[in-house]
């Protein structure tokens, strides 16, 4: 375990920010009073496949490359906390200050709590201005989905060929094998922007820098939003839950989400942001926000075509290495899968789909625990309520497929006892809710989806 120990470096700066060619740059550097310095530099690639770009000089390119520096530099600020922050060439209005630092304070409220930083006097950044008058961008295109090679982003994409939307898959990181095989059943056009972060972050973690989770979903949206202005495209279409918004625990007074950055927080916030900059030309919306994580499972499993090629297994998304398996079925991600899988599909279907059975080993019983709310808290994973486990066992076992015997014998009297409003709960995990920010539309689309699965 690596020893953390206090950095000398007491400024942060967000030194540069440029697109060349087709390669966004944004520099970030960490000062100490002695005028040491760390220079950092992450990158963004724009993929050819999308087309030509607009200006770099573009206003609306210019305020979302601004943005995404910002929010990049949660990664970097973290190693840290330098009470000094500096934006070069940028002057914060006070309501993109009071933004950036709900995302740099809900959004690394897990970052916080795991590592015992009392978050309380950390906010980094300073309002100055009204803000000025919004810019235009060109948005005629098709909207870019986000692609992670999950069961959600299956179903959005499902959902807006059904209901004949125009769009792209879009995956901003890597595309490791499921992200691939996914695509090419989705058939849609998919591109792929290869984000490298400064290699010198991870040499900062060996020297003892702070280290944990950054509200990741918050860079995809940014991300995904300056690909949309730079290629003309509509907005960008995300793939996250109602479920997102239920938090882990309250810490120091911080509601700590491991999903901060796809709760409705975060997307509210972010459409306000569109709204004071770019006039609403580009758009950010959530398809599946109206749904749980049930729902959205429910959905999928008909859909089969993709069973032997997705992966929702986190263990998977890591900025170094390659992942062993699609689904690795000893983590509370693949745990929580397994179980909203369970009422939907048959024992072939299912072990096709996981490749066995999360839920016949004994070692997560800790995990299915937790999943239900019967120990401890809900796991640091994109995971849905507890209502919704309890739901979705509960289907399970009308439907035949209970949990594996000898993990039923061990949890048998717990779930017995846990009190759950069964009448009110089922519902609500199936139904379609009302809390989203979608046009009638593409509510219309979604709803009509819905009806056939």
């Amino acid at each position: 375990m690596i020893e953390r120990r206090p950095l000398p470096y007491d400024t942060f700066e967000l030194t540069h920010r440029a697109i060349d060619e087709r390669l966004v740059r944004l520099g970030y550097a960490l000062r100490s009073p002695s005028d040491a310095r760390v220079d950092l530099e992450e990158t963004l690639e724009v993929p050819p496949s999308l087309g030509p770009l607009a200006s770099a000089d573009d206003p609306a390119v210019a305020r979302l490359l601004a943005a995404l520096h910002l929010v990049a530099g949660a990664s970097y600020w973290k190693t840290c906390l330098p009470a000094r922050v500096v934006v070069s060439g940028a002057v914060l209005s006070e309501e993109d200050a009071a933004l950036w630092n709900r995302v740099y304070t809900a959004g690394l409220a897990e970052f916080f709590y795991r590592n015992g930083i009392d978050p309380s006097g950390l906010v980094p950044f300073t309002g100055e201005s009204k803000g000025a008058p919004p810019a235009r961008a060109e948005a005629k295109g098709s909207a870019l989905l986000l692609w992670g090679g999950g069961k959600d982003s299956v179903v959005s994409h499902e959902a807006l060929r059904e209901g004949a939307v125009p769009h792209d898959l879009l995956t901003i990181g890597r595309a490791w094998d499921p992200v691939q095989r996914s695509a090419a059943i989705a058939g849609a056009t998919h591109h792929l922007a290869k984000r490298t972060i400064d290699p010198k972050l991870f040499e900062l973690n060996t020297q003892g820098a702070w280290n944990g989770h950054v509200p990741v979903s918050a860079y995809l949206a940014f991300a995904g939003l300056l690909l949309a202005a730079l290629t003309g495209r509509s907005g960008v279409i995300a793939s996250n839950e109602a479920s997102a918004s239920s938090g882990n625990t309250i810490w120091n007074g911080l509601d700590v989400n491991h999903q901060w950055s796809k709760s409705i927080e975060f997307e509210r916030l972010l459409r306000a942001w569109l709204a004071r900059h770019l006039d609403g030309t580009v758009d950010y919306v959530s398809l599946l926000r109206p749904l749980t994580e049930l729902r959205i499972t429910k959905a999928f499993t008909t859909h089969p075509a993709y069973f032997e090629a997705i992966s929702s297994c986190n263990k998977n998304f890591r900025q170094q290495g390659e992942a062993e398996a699609r689904w690795c079925r000893s983590c509370a991600k693949c745990v929580f899968v397994a179980i909203m899988a369970r009422p939907f599909v048959d024992q072939k279907a299912y072990h096709t789909l996981f490749g066995g059975d999360p839920l016949a080993d004994p070692e997560n019983i800790s995990y299915i625990e937790e999943l239900l709310g019967l120990r401890g808290m809900k796991p640091f994973e994109c995971v849905g309520t507890p209502d919704e486990s309890a739901v979705a066992l509960k289907l399970a076992k009308e439907a035949g497929r209970p949990l594996p015997h000898g993990v039923m014998t061990a949890l048998h009297e717990e779930l017995i006892a846990r009190d759950v409003d069964w009448d009110r709960a089922t519902p609500h995990a199936l139904a379609r809710g009302d809390e989203h920010a979608l046009s009638p539309t593409l509510l219309g689309v979604l709803d009509g989806y819905l009806a056939r699965h």
